[in-house]
């Protein structure tokens, strides 16, 4: 049986205002994870895999944003049989640590947008 090599889906890469809008999305439906408690692995983890393809679409695949905020604390919990509260608490900081990095990535893709401009 020969193995069929996974097919990688071809991101286009996108301008600097899709990509802020792309990140100010994430942003969002990180803030409504966390309004709509509790924030279920899951979930967590489908906006961490939409992030990884919006980061790789502005930044590209050798971007240290992709691993900086991507596969920052949150994939998995803390400790074995870790309480549901603290595994809830991990979660939401994880979360929380996520939106501010692409808060951050925002400001400076807007900052960008601006010396394109200019110059």
């Amino acid at each position: 049986m020969l193995w069929k090599k996974k097919q990688e889906k071809i991101l286009e890469p996108v301008d600097i205002r899709t990509g802020i809008d792309l990140l100010q999305e994430q942003i969002e439906a990180a803030q409504q994870l966390l309004d709509n408690r509790p924030v279920k692995s899951e979930d967590h983890e489908s906006w961490n895999n939409r992030t990884h393809e919006y980061l790789l679409r502005i930044y590209g695949q050798r971007s240290p944003n992709l691993d900086t905020i991507v596969n920052a604390p949150g994939a998995a919990p803390a400790w074995l049989f870790m309480p549901d509260d603290a595994a809830e608490n991990y979660e939401v900081a994880s979360l929380e640590d996520k939106m501010l990095k692409l808060e951050q990535c925002v400001v400076a893709l807007k900052r960008k947008a601006r010396e394109d401009h200019v110059a």
